[in-house]
């Protein structure tokens, strides 16, 4: 099937499979002949991000494959009538899952994204397309949960592509997800930020020391709110403006073990260590970094089996499941993705070591 990936292992579900290809089908059409500059309240950002994914056939299809994926596992055993389904797409930016769970004929769909102007656009996408999504909640899963509690409603099933590496505080969001359903729940969440990928983890590491030592150039089309100074150089600012009479050599302890800290807690630290002498420890990933004022984390390596297990004791049925490989114009890259896909899907302890991505996979009854 055009919109599932090659060699896939999916849910024993045809029904489902061929439910979400079929709605696929309708959204690649629409896609394929949508315009974003004809509508001017599009952020630029957005015509960026949003445009890349469809700016060929070849593009839409990959994108579609990838979050036919994700709503096919979520939606697995999710044995209601769709009508009754309330689906989110938490930190959906664009929100194309969104649009494909609307297109697959959910009940109500919520799009959710931190960054707000991603909601406004997302609203003006699934305008112009026919396929708006029920509400567009701005704001974190805090945010989340007053929302649902003030709709009065069960948010049943939950997935994302690309979100869970960035949000600052993992286990508290996956403790939380609990508190939006009083009744089953099924979650499904996917990160190309794959640890356990030696390649990815390499290039990632990379990236990281990269965004430590490095200011960037703000491009046209990126988001106001990203951080584009050397993220040393930003802890360091933080700390000399303490103005604590700390040498360079202090400076540049903290400075090194204050990485992956917000700025709050860098204060606290600089403060402590000048009124007793006690560095903080060292963070526990040798490159892991974020962004001391929003949190936000660059490409966050985390353990898969650990958020497994975080889900696990919040009394969820959680497994690990490897991604996969989308098509390819190129038919020599073609037939490699498909050799690497049928890998994938033969060994999952080896399938994970090759993809793309991994998946967190949770069901709680």
């Amino acid at each position: 099937m055009k919109f599932h990936y090659k060699w896939a292992k999916l849910p024993k579900n045809k029904t489902l499979i061929y439910k979400i290809s079929d709605a696929a089908k309708i959204l690649y059409e629409k896609l394929e002949n949508y315009d974003l500059n004809k509508n001017d309240d599009i952020s630029d950002y957005n015509r960026r991000y949003f445009g890349n994914l469809i700016s060929d056939k070849s593009s839409i299809v990959q994108a579609l494959q990838k979050y036919s994926y994700l709503l096919t596992w979520v939606l697995a055993d999710v044995n209601i009538p769709f009508k009754k389904i309330t689906f989110m797409d938490y930190g959906a930016g664009h929100g194309m899952l969104a649009l494909l769970a609307k297109a697959t004929g959910i009940g109500t769909v919520i799009h959710n994204d931190i960054y707000e102007q991603s909601c406004k656009d997302a609203q003006c996408i699934g305008s112009d397309l026919d396929l708006a999504a029920n509400y567009y909640v701005a704001g974190d899963i805090d945010k989340v949960i007053n929302f649902r509690n003030e709709q009065n409603i069960d948010i049943n099933a939950i997935a994302n592509y690309d979100v869970i590496e960035h949000i600052y505080d993992i286990e508290d969001f996956l403790n939380k997800l609990k508190s939006l359903s009083n009744s089953f729940q099924s979650v499904f969440f996917a990160s190309g930020a794959n640890s356990l990928n030696p390649k990815i983890d390499r290039q990632l590491r990379k990236q990281h020391i990269f965004f430590e030592n490095n200011d960037r150039e703000l491009k046209p089309g990126r988001k106001p709110t990203d951080e584009t100074r050397a993220l040393i150089e930003v802890r360091k600012k933080i700390i000399m403006e303490l103005n604590l009479d700390l040498d360079l050599n202090e400076v540049d302890q903290l400075v090194e073990l204050t990485r992956g800290m917000l700025v709050d807690k860098i204060k606290l630290a600089a403060k402590n260590y000048k009124s007793t002498g006690e560095l903080p420890n060292a963070p526990l990933h040798p490159t892991n970094t974020c962004d001391p004022f929003t949190g936000n984390w660059f490409e966050h390596l985390m353990d898969p089996y650990h958020l497994k297990n975080i889900l696990h004791n919040n009394g969820y049925d959680s497994e690990v499941i490897p991604g996969y490989y989308g098509d390819s114009i190129e038919l020599s890259r073609k037939a490699v993705k498909s050799i690497l896909n049928f890998m994938i899907s033969s060994n999952k302890k080896i399938g994970l070591k090759l993809a793309p991505f991994f998946s967190i996979r949770g069901l709680r009854k």
